[in-house]
Formats: C-alpha cells, structure tokens, sequence
C-alpha cells in the first residue's frame, strides 16, 4: 500500500487530476510490491530466524524506497535512477536533503507498520500464493492493456524500479561519414557571425552569478511570452531584466550543478549521457582550460564563491584546475537567516559576499568572479517567518527570497561603484522546468530552459529570443573583451553576434535518462538514453517551450546526429589508474568549532574504478586546540556500499592520527565516494592539519576485495 500512499501524494500535492495513465501507475505500483511481498513470503517460508528477519528488511527497505522516490519525484518531476545512489552515502547531500522529509511521522508509521506486520505474520500456504499469482498476474495485464501516454509524465505511468530496469546501453550504431562532418560544427567554436556590441575597451571585470536551478519560466515575462504560467517566480529579476539584455531562450545542458558549471566555466558540452561527469575526470586528469584560467593569464583575478561545502563533487580541486585563484566556500559564512548542510540561506549568502566583491573591485588588478546561490536547492533555505506574496510551497517561497536578496546585492554593487566597470552576468547551473506543464514533453523540454541577463558597464535595453546555449558562455565572454585568439578553443558562439545561419543545440537529463536535440525550426528530437524510442515534438504556434505541440516519430537521420552528438560528449577520462594520485583535501589546515556539530571535510568524489584496480588511502592528520577532542569517522563506499569504515576514533589536542589500507576492486565499479567526518567533543573549537589525504589506484591482479589495513595509529604529534 505504501507505493499507491506516495502516488496519491503526488496527486494531491501537485494538483493533477486523474488521467487514465495513472491506473497504469498503480498497477505498475503494485506489480512490483507484489513481487517484493513474495519474496519476503518465500523467505518467511525459509521457516528460519534469519529468514523471517532478512524479509523484514526486504518489507521495510521497500518502504523507504517508495518515500525516497517520493520524495525525488516531487523535486525534480521525473522518476528516480539507482546510478544515483551513491549520493547516499554523503553526509552533505544526505544532512541537506535526505533528513528534510516531508512527511516523517507518515515514514515513521509506514516502518512500524511493516516491522509489526512482519513480526505478526505466519508463513504463506498454498491458499495464499494462489491468490498473490492472481494478484500478480492482474495488475501486470493491467499494465499491458493501458497503453504508455507521451502527454503524461513517466513517473505517473510506472514504478521507478521498472523504468530502471528497462534502461539499456546507447546504440552501437555508427554514423555516416556525412553525419560526423556535419556534427563537427557542433564542438567547433564559431564568431563568424556580425557583432552588435563591443569589444568592451578598458579590460572591465566580468561577474557571473549562478542561480541555483533557475528557469526561463520562472521570469514571469518570458513565461507569458511562451504562452506558460509559472508559479515559481523570481519578479524582480524579471523587472531588472527588461532594463538590460535579456536572452529568453537559453539551453542548459545537464541536471545536477557539476555538469552545468562544467560546461558554463569551460566552453564544452557536459556528458549527455548518465556517467561519471567531466568535472570529476577534470580532476585527476588532464585539465581542459576553462574560462577563469584564459582570465587569469590575462591579467584577470579570478574568485569563485559559494555557500555550500567545497569538498561535494570535488569543487575544490576543479575549480583551482579551471583557473580560480581564490576560493570561498561554507565556513567563510559566518551569518544567516537560515542554514542547512547546503550551506546558508540566499540573502546571507548575497550580503557576505559584497565585501569580498568589492574588495575585488577596489583591487589594482580586473576580476572575474563567480557565484553560486545554494537556498533554492531542495529542502529550500530561508527562514520560516519569511512570506512572499502568492507563494504557497517551498520552492515557491525560496526562489523569492533568492529574488529579493539578488535585488539588494544588484543595488548594493551599484551604490559602490562596482556596476561602473563591470559587466554583470545572471543566469543558472540548471533548470527545475516548469512544474504545472501541459504534458510530459513540455515538461522535459523545460527542464533545459535557462536565461542569461547581461549587465553592461553602459546599460542597455535588448531583448533575444534566439536559441543560445550554456556552452556559449565562455566564448562569449571573451568575445565580449575582445580576446578572440582566447574564444578559438571554446564552443558554441557569442552571445554579442548574430548569425545568418541556425544551428542545433543539445541537451542531456541525466534525472530522466533523456536527451534532446533543438533543431533550427524550433522543434525538438527526444530520445532515452538507449535510443530505442524518439520522438519529434513540433510546436505548433513556433514557442519553443510552448504547450501546444505536435509529436510525431523521430525521422531515422536526425536520431542517428543526436546519438553521435551523445557518444561525442562521452569522450574523457575513464579511470584513476595511470593519473597517480588524487588529494582528497585541498586545505592545510581546518577549524571545527563544537558548535558546527557533524562537519564534512572530505567526500563526493563519485569516481569511476576499473576493474582489477586496488584503491589505497592514506591520511596523516594533527589535531590542535585547548583541550580539543575531534571524534573522526571515516568511511569508503563504492556501488552505494560501504567498503571500509573507522568510526568513534577521538584524537585529541597534541595528537596525530595516521591511517593507511587498501581495497581491491575485481570488477569495473562507480560511485567510488571517500568520506572524512570531524566532530568537536570537548573544547569550543579544534583545528585540523593535514599532513597528507590522498586517493591513488594501481592496476594489477585483485588478491582480495577485503581493506587490508596499513598503519592505523594515534601517536603524540611531536614538536612543532
């Protein structure tokens, strides 16, 4: 019952009306608890202890599950995949959003319920499983008798367990000669096109604000234009737009912020397809130049600030790589409104970081600094008595009180000079889309919909409703400044010219396991990940994100562009093992003050591992502080499961912990995450040196797959 429980939830809470697909979904729901009850039926029939207790934990980890997805669904409107599940086994992403259910006394009464069903219940007879096979067989014909529906969201039609298990590598088909020279141009940078504005004389700085999942649609003008009504709105970035540029269409090319950043900051596509993101392969291999390091060897200072943790997916090694002199991450945040593991609320966030801001501005040398905001992530950040006028949820209320911290910041910059010289650029990693979509494809579709506003040192007022891209961020930038022997190795073209040609933009939904492909009539080709079924979505009134859409099968041609395009942006580093070692932490030395509580200092890393590769760790830590005790947990897990653990070690003031194993890995693996939890238990605050933190691979024969430990010791740390 659980599954159809979480279903109806959805229902209600979205506002979505019955539709015949839905009773797809619920047979598809009970199909597969089904299945799950039977199992635990056949192991209740084991007649054994560990039989009646290993089905309980089959029942109940099922009713996680279903809250999980649950709880995926109502966030990112599409169904949940398991290569996603390493994500576990972070404490950043598990303390800013796992612990933020939304119905906990619900979780707390379905687990009790299954624990004491499973304590109550009595092995199944013959009567029992000739009912549960009818059962069973009923809801699977239910399956096949109501058909899929292109105008209903996949996870109203099916159990995500189903979806998962259907998913299958992209086709092995290769294209034509003519197909991979016409897709050349896609990875090519072009400033062929007549320029309208600029270059900017004078070097100024360039300042790129990154709205966490901002979309197109939620700028109530660029809503309406597309014929769509949002109620997620950001109204005063939405005014301050229509005084400046404004580029209505822009395609953002990937969920989740590591691929978004990526392919803003360094001028190329993200993965389209579902795999280790390039962000994570830049850190351990050889680094593409991105936009802050083309900046910095021109003269450029360059800072990159956000509220959450450096450490998650590695930002703080990738984003020195990608050229960043100055990092700012969540312990620079001393004040706010409201905090979560993600870091603080957006008006905090915005109003800290104006001194550094301006430091920069006030310095000899020109900047470029970016910023990301972190409160409209799910749980959503701001403080309870916050209120907006005409927002009801969550996401609703965030993204408003993301708009007015923005405005502020914006009018803060201004009264200290800084919009003077400064080009100012506004825009998102990605897009949550549109919530209250007209069908499943325009759904889809939003989810890549971004903007980019552009604030010139000498205001103007131009409104664009030309498909652009992220991945035309970092040739346009240095367009702009009038460095085009720098635009040459980015993609994509500049904002600032206009083309007498269209062109193709892509995109990949690695939360739908879809990609997409704009064609230059406005119309878009939609396939899964496995290329097996594509479609044509036509507009029918030219809106590019509009509603009203013809669909139609995919023409054979335009499916094999978009696959080649797909296998293209999965070029990139496939392993660790011949890239020598990874460190795990880039700082020396880490304050962890007793009020902080559970502090992340090391994880998200979400690697790829050969098989046949022994992992080794090694970390050599100090801990200082008038009688300071820091209780570490460490951890290893690999495919969602822990690998290696050491947790309860209390290392006082005056002491060193050095901790060394190794972990063989037989067979090809992902989601390698290291993880390094600091907790303060006596003294107000405790400092951390790291003398080394380190993660290497070496291929060779695996003898064993279990930790072989090194060194694990506590000693005096010695005169300093």
């Amino acid at each position: 019952m659980v599954p159809w429980l979480t279903r109806a939830l959805l229902l209600n809470e979205k506002q979505l009306s019955l539709a015949p697909a839905d009773l797809r979904g619920f047979f598809a729901d009970a199909s597969v608890a089904l299945l799950i009850v039977g199992a635990a039926g056949f192991l209740f029939s084991v007649r054994r202890w560990w039989g009646r207790a290993v089905g309980m934990a089959l029942v109940v980890s099922f009713v996680w599950l279903s809250f999980a997805m649950y709880e995926f669904i109502a966030v990112f409107d599409s169904l949940y995949a398991l290569s996603h599940a390493g994500f576990l086994a972070d404490s950043t992403f598990v303390g800013g959003s796992v612990l933020h259910v939304r119905h906990p006394a619900l979780v707390a009464l379905a687990t009790a319920l299954a624990i004491a069903g499973g304590a109550w219940a009595r092995p199944p007879g013959h009567v029992w499983w000739r009912w549960w096979g009818v059962a069973l067989a009923t809801c699977v014909l239910g399956q096949v008798l109501v058909p899929m529906s292109e105008a209903q969201d996949e996870w109203r039609q099916r159990h995500a367990l189903q979806a998962n298990l259907s998913i299958l590598p992209a086709s092995a088909g290769v294209g034509s000669a003519a197909i991979r020279a016409e897709i050349g141009e896609v990875f090519r940078g072009n400033l062929r096109g007549e320029r309208w504005v600029g270059p900017l004389s004078d070097r100024p700085n360039v300042l790129l604000v990154l709205i966490e999942a901002a979309s197109g649609a939620h700028l109530p003008s660029v809503a309406a234009a597309e014929g769509v009504v949002s109620a997620t709105t950001m109204p005063k970035l939405d005014e301050l737009a229509q005084h400046h540029i404004l580029f209505t269409h822009v395609v953002s090319h990937q969920r989740q912020t590591n691929r978004g950043e990526y392919g803003i900051l360094c001028g190329d596509y993200p993965k389209l397809l579902t795999d280790q993101s390039k962000m994570t392969e830049q850190v351990y291999g050889a680094a593409r130049r991105c936009l802050p390091s083309v900046l910095r060897d021109e003269g450029y200072a360059t800072a990159y600030i956000q509220s959450a943790p450096l450490g998650f997916m590695l930002k703080d090694q990738f984003m020195r790589k990608a050229g960043f002199e100055e990092l700012v991450g969540d312990p620079w945040f001393e004040r706010s409104y409201a905090r979560s593991d993600w870091g603080v609320d957006d008006k905090a966030f915005f109003e800290q970081s104006l001194a550094r801001v301006v430091e920069l501005h006030d310095a000899e040398r020109p900047f470029f600094a970016t910023m990301l905001t972190v409160g409209t992530h799910h749980p959503f950040t701001f403080p309870d008595a916050a209120t907006a006028e005409g927002a009801r949820s969550r996401q609703e209320r965030a993204f408003r009180w993301a708009d007015d911290g923005l405005a502020e910041f914006l009018t803060q910059l201004e009264r200290h000079g800084v919009l003077r010289d400064t080009v100012v650029i506004i825009t998102s990693d990605e897009s949550a889309g549109l919530a209250q979509a007209a069908n499943r494809t325009q759904k889809l579709l939003s989810q890549s919909w971004s903007f980019v506003i552009v604030m010139m040192p000498d205001p103007r007022a131009k409104r664009i409703d030309t498909l652009y891209a992220h991945v035309d961020t970092a040739l346009s930038v240095t367009d702009l400044l009038g460095l085009e022997q720098q635009a040459s190795r980015f993609m994509g073209r500049s904002w600032f010219r206009d083309y007498d040609t269209p062109r193709r933009v892509f995109a990949g939904n690695t939360y739908a396991r879809s990609v997409i492909m704009w064609e230059p009539s406005g119309s878009a080709i939609v396939c899964g990940e496995s290329f097996r079924d594509c479609i044509r979505s036509v507009p029918v009134d030219d809106r590019v994100f509009g509603p009203k859409r013809h669909t139609k099968p995919a023409p054979p041609r335009e499916r094999q562009v978009l696959i080649e395009v797909a296998r293209r942006t999965r070029s990139g580093r496939g392993d660790m093992t011949e890239a020598g070692a990874l460190e795990l932490l880039t700082e020396g030395t880490v304050s962890v003050p007793a009020a902080a509580g559970k502090k992340l200092l090391i994880g998200g890393q979400y690697l790829r591992v050969p098989g046949g590769a022994t992992l080794r760790v090694d970390l050599d830590l100090e801990v200082s502080g008038d009688a300071a005790t820091i209780d570490f947990h460490q951890d290893v897990f690999l495919n969602g499961y822990e690998k290696f653990v050491r947790k309860g070690v209390r290392v006082r003031g005056g002491e060193r912990w050095r901790l060394s194993y190794e972990i063989g890995v037989p067979e090809d693996s992902s989601q390698l995450v290291v993880q390094l939890y600091a907790t303060t238990v006596s003294g107000e605050v405790a400092a951390i040196e790291f003398h080394e933190a380190r993660l290497s691979m070496t291929a060779g024969a695996v003898v064993s797959p279990k930790p072989t430990v090194i060194q694990d010791e506590i000693s005096p740390a010695g005169p300093r």
